[in-house]
């Protein structure tokens, strides 16, 4: 068996197998015949990674504009892996399921530290070497980039290079300097000293590191005269940058599963703890009429029905208010939804969620930080309880009933006062404003690399649980928290130096994988894995640099200098309040001028249509629901008056047939949709054709009245197909002639046993083909591969690797006829 046919065969045995396939709208197909190769990867699984709006941008710039042929690839889950070790197959990329290790480069998006093992097990699966030290000439450049590298030493033994800053202009220049020397048939050595001189590459290798007695850093030197000593982050204009027209339509649900545009770069405000500000700074604002540009083009293109306009501060675009206004009245119509992740918790941030999400009022999300004035004013969030207060009664006042409140404990100079600020706060809105729910996250203060809180400590894994479990009984109201441990973990490698290479190696041995999922963290391997290296956890975490002491990370530039983040952070630790609190005023709590109280209008259905697809190919893999919303989305990319249902949250209206097994190829695909006016046949045709992803065809459609029952409800009936048996007639019937064929099914926990053979209509080898009609209903459903499993004598496996396609549907009548719905 062929690689690409093994890969085949263990998308049947993992979960969500449309993680690993290509086929999403608006992906562009593999172009073997390129002569330089780009594979970009998120070190997370596909739908947290399909999210990231920086990685998308990168891919689509690197295949437009035809720089090299550019691919994806993402964390495999612990299945895949398994799978993937079992059939000793190296990890492939999704668009033509090439072995990472092929490709000229493989750029990793670094979001987060606690990835830091994933990177490792991905190269290990790829079958690439792990320390850069070790790889060969013909082994792929190893880059990466993201806001966790304002500190990349932790990384450096991994990676050849890193781009600090902006990627979208550095990604042009290193693809052309490494086809240059691919031409001119350069070294690897020399080919990462040419990448050295981009502005933003950092090489790591051509650094020494020396260290004090202590284990402080004594210097950070550059191995010869020509290599600069200091590596300044690059950032570009968004005046005219790239950004794509068609966004990734996934199969599978992500996290953000939404037209995500990017308003501006950078923030304005500079918190003293934020890692990303200082990382995307300086504040860059695209033009609207750019913007309004990317909605028109991006919602034809996508059949989203949500659109995020996203930026670290989406309150301070400027023109934000018209941007919001434009967007509303050009696609309220449509039941588009609005939304702003990162508001600020002030009055204009009220006057433009009027437009957010009109149709349904959903949580509201504000980050105080912390529980006073005076510890807002040490951490440089400049916001009183009073405008905290007036904000949220206001919300309220507006409709909203659910807000979201983001606060961190540890912070630098916090006591006990400013923790019972938070407690305060809470019920001082809750007494004011009645039926307000609350849902309070905290988060451990972690002191980043960069910022001007980067000399200070972080607070003990004890004395974090004790405020969370204070916080828990203290709130009257719903009290999230995030995983304190691998808080530690982050702060550790947050601040690190290059011998936590060896700790992350270690760790990674051991088993570590998926740290930043809370059901995934191994705290005992980290504290296993720093006793097996000799690193001492305090000495990164719960110390307090100086400002004299070397810095692992000083001789890297991210457009603030030393001592001018030092004069902040002392600045902001001797920070206090006004002695004189402002109290809030009620009477400022009033709605926003001009405000409309949003209205949900619904046209009424006079036309539905029964319309019959198949899916063959790749897409086979994608589930009943994942496919539901691949034809919503189809219906919504159209020009066609398709009606949407009524209540909060406004819908295609449409229903569905019976769910098919995933693995399973498929004639008989139904999708019943209604629509406000008359439409012609042959436009409908055409306009599905148009918008359908690669995989799915439209076969036919019919006319149904408006009153029928829906097809899930009237077909009784599947007709399978099965290819590429070897399972004669006699053994069919031996198995039918049984009296009783008792399967056992679970359910909701429970197992059930069923007897089958009455669901069993019709079953024939024709020329080796076989063909099986399983009826379904009154709460008795079987699967083909069921049936097969139980003939085969439960050889699961066996059963599951056979080419079954649902040909068709159908309608059985009480007298035993049947008939196509």
């Amino acid at each position: 068996m062929n690689k690409l046919s093994k890969i085949e065969e263990i998308l049947n045995f993992v979960q969500k197998p449309a993680r690993y396939i290509n086929n999403e709208l608006n992906s562009h197909s593999a172009n073997m015949s390129a002569d330089f190769s780009v594979v970009l990867c998120f070190p997370d699984i596909y739908e947290v990674g399909a999210s990231n709006l920086g990685l998308e941008i990168l891919y689509h710039l690197v295949n437009e504009k035809k720089l090299a042929r550019c691919e994806r690839v993402f964390a495999p889950d612990g299945d895949m892996e398994t799978l993937l070790k079992r059939e000793k197959l190296a990890l492939f990329s999704l668009e033509s399921r090439s072995e990472i290790k092929s490709f000229d480069v493989l750029g990793f998006t670094i979001q987060c530290e606690l990835v830091a093992t994933n990177i490792v097990n991905i190269l290990d699966l790829s079958g690439i070497a792990i320390f850069s030290k070790d790889r060969k000439e013909n082994d792929p450049l190893i880059i990466a980039g993201g806001p966790a590298l304002t500190n990349p030493e932790p990384f450096c033994d991994f990676f050849d290079l890193f781009v600090l800053g902006d990627g979208d202009e550095a990604i042009e220049e290193i693809i052309a300097a490494c086809k240059e020397s691919k031409k001119a048939k350069f070294s690897r050595l020399e080919t990462i000293k040419k990448l050295s001189k981009i502005e933003g590459v950092y090489v790591p290798s051509l650094y020494n590191v020396e260290y004090n007695d202590d284990n402080t850093v004594k210097s950070v030197a550059p191995v010869s005269d020509d290599v600069t000593a200091v590596v300044k982050k690059r950032f570009s204009s968004l005046e005219n940058a790239y950004f794509p027209e068609k966004k990734i339509v996934p199969f599978v649900e992500t996290v953000h599963n939404r037209l995500n545009i990017e308003v501006a770069r950078g923030c304005p405000g500079q918190c003293r703890f934020c890692q990303a500000s200082k990382y995307y700074r300086p504040w860059r604002q695209r033009p609207l009429e750019k913007l309004l540009d990317f909605v028109k083009k991006g919602i034809v293109a996508t059949g989203f029905e949500e659109v995020a306009f996203l930026s670290l501060s989406c309150s301070d675009y400027k023109y934000l208010d018209k941007l919001l206004i434009e967007t509303n009245n050009l696609y309220s119509k449509f039941n588009l939804n609005i939304s702003l992740p990162s508001l600020r918790c002030n009055k204009r941030s009220l006057k433009v969620a009027q437009y957010i999400n009109r149709s349904k009022r959903p949580t509201l999300t504000f980050a105080p930080e912390a529980g006073s004035d005076r510890l807002r004013n040490v951490i440089g969030k400049y916001l009183s309880e009073k405008q905290i207060v007036e904000t949220l009664l206001t919300a309220n006042a507006m409709g909203w009933k659910a807000i979201k409140l983001y606060f961190m404990i540890g912070l630098p100079t916090e006591t006990d006062e400013d923790i019972a600020g938070i407690e305060r706060l809470v019920k001082l809105v809750m007494r004011e404003a009645k039926g307000l729910n609350f849902t309070i996250t905290v988060s451990p203060f972690v002191p980043k690399a960069q910022t001007a809180f980067q000399w200070s400590s972080m607070i003990g894994a004890d004395a974090i649980k004790q405020k969370i479990d204070f916080l828990h009984k203290l709130l009257p109201a719903n009290v999230k928290a995030h995983n304190h441990r691998a808080s530690v973990l982050e702060a550790l490698l947050a601040k690190g130096d290059r011998r936590l290479s060896a700790v992350i190696y270690k760790a990674w041995q051991k088993g570590a994988r998926f740290d930043q999922w809370a059901d995934k963290f191994g705290n005992n391997i980290w504290n296993e894995a720093l006793a097996e290296s000799n690193i001492d956890l305090n000495f990164y975490v719960y110390r307090d640099r100086k400002y004299d002491e070397v810095l692992p990370w000083d001789h890297l530039h991210f457009g603030v200098s030393k001592e001018d983040l030092y004069s902040d952070y002392v600045k902001g630790i001797n920070e206090t309040a006004n002695v004189e609190v402002e109290h809030f005023d009620k009477s400022q709590c009033s709605l926003p001028e001009n405000y409309v109280e949003p209205k949900i209008s619904v046209l009424p259905s006079t036309r539905r249509l029964r319309l019959r697809f198949s899916k063959k190919g790749a897409v086979k893999f994608v589930s009943h629901l994942e496919q539901i919303e691949v034809l919503r989305r189809a219906a919504r990319r159209s020009t066609l008056p398709v009606a949407f249902t009524a209540g909060f949250s406004p819908q295609v209206k449409s229903s569905y047939g019976p769910p098919l097994s995933v693995g399973h190829e498929s004639s008989s695909e139904y999708m019943e949709l209604y629509f406000t006016q008359k439409v012609n046949i042959e436009d409908v045709k055409r306009e599905f054709t148009r918008v359908l992803p690669n995989g799915f065809s439209l076969l036919s459609m019919k006319k149904v009245p408006l009153t029928f029952p829906a097809i899930d409800i009237l077909a009784n009936i599947a007709e399978y197909k099965i290819k590429d048996t070897d399972i004669s007639q006699k053994i069919i019937d031996n198995f039918l002639s049984k009296d009783k064929i008792l399967i056992e099914k679970t359910k909701k926990e429970k197992t059930v046993e069923i007897d089958v053979k009455p669901l069993i209509r019709f079953f024939r080898n024709e020329d080796g083909i076989l063909k099986l009609q399983l009826r379904f209903g009154s709460g008795k459903t079987i699967k083909p591969e069921m049936v097969l499993q139980k003939m085969l004598e439960n050889q699961e496996n066996y059963a599951k690797i056979y080419a079954i396609e649902r040909t068709d549907l159908y309608v059985e009548t009480k007298n035993g006829q049947i008939y196509e719905p």
